[in-house]
């Protein structure tokens, strides 16, 4: 358990900061800012720390599916709330309405990407096991 856990921490992680860096190249090239090297150590600290709570929620299995919406609007909702507060500890904005409205544009996009990204992978590993598990099976009744 406690493997899976930190090899999803590992994904996550991964995942989260590819999708921030994109986000803030996306920003930094429209609102035409120079981006400092400490951004680049702010960004792997957000990425480890937002995706702290995603491994942790995201291991949770929940029985039903009204349980796992639930679930998602919660991990969602914990997301944007420290990414708010992470924009304003690192200084990167001032906190407005148009700012958080934009930090919501972005934690959703964030959130697509890394969905999108695990999707995918699952997707390859599934079928890839089903191809090893037909294999082996086949060989086994000829």
């Amino acid at each position: 358990m406690l493997k899976e856990f930190f090899i999803s921490l590992l994904h996550y992680f991964v995942d989260i900061t590819t999708a921030v860096i994109i986000a803030a190249a996306v920003y930094l090239t429209f609102s035409h800012q120079q981006m400092e090297n400490v951004i680049l150590w702010q960004i792997l600290l957000s990425g480890f720390i937002t995706a702290l709570p995603t491994a942790v929620l995201l291991c949770l299995d929940p029985k039903s599916v009204r349980a796992s919406v639930i679930l998602w609007v919660i991990h969602f909702l914990l997301i944007f709330f420290i990414t708010l507060m992470l924009l304003k500890m690192f200084g990167w904005c001032r906190i407005t309405p148009m700012s958080v409205f934009l930090t919501f544009i972005a934690v959703l996009f964030i959130y697509l990407f890394t969905c999108c990204v695990h999707y995918l992978v699952a997707r390859k590993h599934t079928a890839w096991m089903n191809r090893q598990l037909k294999n082996r099976y086949s060989k086994e009744e000829q």
